[in-house]
């Protein structure tokens, strides 16, 4: 049996997180980069999780599946932005973020200084004040999910399902070509910051190589999953790169307000959803306009 193209990329990009998952499982790797461990066991679980409900969707008449796991991502995001406004729940997540964080240096075992969770004045009301801030990035979570569900629904009834993977991978892809930019290259050619205050890590060298890394491997796999041209391929993955940095920074600036480090724990490695879905925060849903109207 032949594999169609959104098939075959499902195959391989589950196959290259099992290798890499396998190889820091070995206690020497693991060791010395415990977060890279994370992180993959934390994508194979999402990557299994995402691509079953896509292949069910789009090849079984559960086509509702896709729909409802953005819906579960809408609502768990929403309760980690809830979760931050009330008082008492603040507390007690402070409080847990605290205990991961201590696990995961005991597990280090490098003897490294641990960043903390939180530099913010734990509030005295139940409720804290609501800020533009924060109705704009509930408003834009929002607009995320809504945007996801409708370019699912596009995608099928154009037939062309693999224009999802290739937005949702292209905006991925970004960070994980800033993540390597800046541990293979950051102490030596990255140094003038992009945004200090909000985010101190990123530099403006680190956001411009990482965005044309990432478009380029987007640009390839536009290529194999969409109809698009090649030009349209990288404009599109050039702009997702760049609204993603964006979105880091926005979800940054929430986090900053707040005064943690995530947003939440429920992915190693990742922190929160929103943690996760920072970088399609702005893309996805301008890209999803831009589709509908144009496709």
């Amino acid at each position: 049996m032949t594999l169609a193209s959104d098939q075959f990329f499902i195959v391989f990009i589950v196959t290259i997180n099992t290798i890499v998952w396998v190889l820091f499982f070995i206690p020497q790797n693991r060791r010395k980069l415990p977060k890279i461990y994370l992180i993959a066991r934390s994508w194979w679980w999402m990557l299994a999780l995402l691509f079953s409900s896509y292949l069910l969707s789009i090849y079984t008449p559960f086509w509702w599946l896709l729909d409802a796991l953005f819906v579960v991502i809408g609502l768990r995001g929403g309760y980690e932005i809830v979760r931050l406004l009330r008082h008492d729940s603040k507390i007690k997540f402070i409080a847990k973020l605290k205990r991961q964080q201590d696990k995961e240096a005991q597990e280090s075992n490098a003897g490294i200084t641990v960043i903390p969770v939180t530099n913010a004045a734990i509030p005295t009301k139940r409720f804290r004040s609501i800020s533009l801030l924060d109705i704009g990035f509930l408003i834009v979570f929002i607009g995320l999910i809504a945007s996801l569900i409708l370019l699912s629904r596009l995608t099928i009834i154009r037939e062309q399902p693999g224009v999802l993977l290739f937005v949702l991978f292209a905006s991925q892809f970004n960070d994980i070509a800033q993540y390597l930019c800046g541990r293979w290259m950051g102490n030596r050619w990255f140094k003038r910051k992009l945004a200090p205050i909000i985010s101190p890590n990123k530099t403006i060298e680190g956001a411009l190589l990482g965005s044309l890394l990432s478009a380029s491997l987007a640009t390839v796999l536009g290529l194999w999953l969409t109809p698009f041209s090649a030009l349209v391929c990288f404009g599109i993955a050039y702009f997702l790169a760049v609204s993603g940095i964006a979105g880091d920074l926005f979800e940054s600036a929430f986090k900053r307000r707040h005064g943690i480090k995530d947003t939440g724990t429920m992915l190693a490695g990742h922190g929160g959803i929103l943690d996760r879905v920072d970088s399609l925060l702005l893309g996805v849903p301008v890209f999803t306009v831009v589709y509908w109207l144009l496709g």
